[in-house]
């Protein structure tokens, strides 16, 4: 019998089954603040407002949802959803992708154009809340069952460090792994966002617990905002200890 497996597959495998050593963990978590490949973030949206979204989201008819992407390596069984941003989901990604900065990234966009595309006021309220200098893109990553990401690094130039977007889980059960270099995997807790910083560790996802897992990515310009400074100066003191 064939094995239906890829390399890629192997490569995943092996990945996220990694057992980083003590030391080696220390030494990552022991990196300046904004080298860290995660950090959690010390806010949170409400329990009631989490099953709200989560029942409006799974309340969404399947054919609204989307994949696109360029990557050699595609995500598997992966869909998107545009809560806020452009009309051209598209010319966005390529432009994400091909910006080299913020001020770049604005050249090649109507960013003062970007709307709600879809409106759910449990998370607007909860966008509002994260310091910011300007939103370019909400949008639901969800990943159906046995979905997966293969192992990666982003590939947007314009996000340094954890000045990165923001990944929120919105369902998490178990057989859901999301694993990055140096620490394993992340303890995602629903509702609880965290930031990514994708572009620098590689990072991949698993999801075989036979559930649909929703999560919702928050693309923005956090770079030299104050008030995001300090959010994750408090976060890293609040989940250093237990990442």
């Amino acid at each position: 019998m064939i094995s239906e497996y890829t390399n890629d597959d192997y490569i995943l495998d092996r990945f996220m089954n990694v057992k980083w050593t003590e030391q080696e963990r220390n030494e990552v978590l022991g990196m300046p603040l904004y080298d860290l490949p995660y950090l959690p973030l010390d806010i949170k949206i409400p329990d009631n407002d989490l099953a709200s979204i989560v029942e409006k989201i799974e309340s969404i008819d399947e054919s609204n949802f989307f994949f696109y992407c360029q990557a050699n390596i595609m995500p598997y069984n992966s869909e998107k959803l545009v809560f806020y941003g452009p009309d051209n989901y598209k010319d966005f990604w390529i432009q994400t992708r091909d910006a080299l900065s913020h001020e770049h990234f604005r050249e090649l966009n109507d960013v003062d154009n970007y709307k709600w595309q879809i409106e759910i006021p449990e998370i607007k309220d909860f966008v509002s809340t994260i310091p910011m200098n300007e939103l370019y893109m909400v949008e639901c990553r969800n990943s159906k069952i046995d979905g997966k990401a293969y192992v990666h690094r982003d590939r947007e130039k314009m996000y340094k460090g954890l000045n990165n977007r923001i990944f929120v889980p919105l369902t998490w059960d178990d057989g859901n792994r999301f694993a990055i270099t140096g620490l394993g995997d992340i303890k995602a807790e629903p509702g609880r966002p965290f930031v990514l910083n994708g572009n620098s560790w590689h990072h991949g996802t698993v999801n075989t617990s036979g559930k649909r897992r929703l999560a919702i990515i928050i693309s923005s310009n956090t770079h030299g905002c104050d008030k995001f400074d300090e959010l994750l100066k408090r976060s890293y003191k609040k989940f250093v200890d237990v990442m």
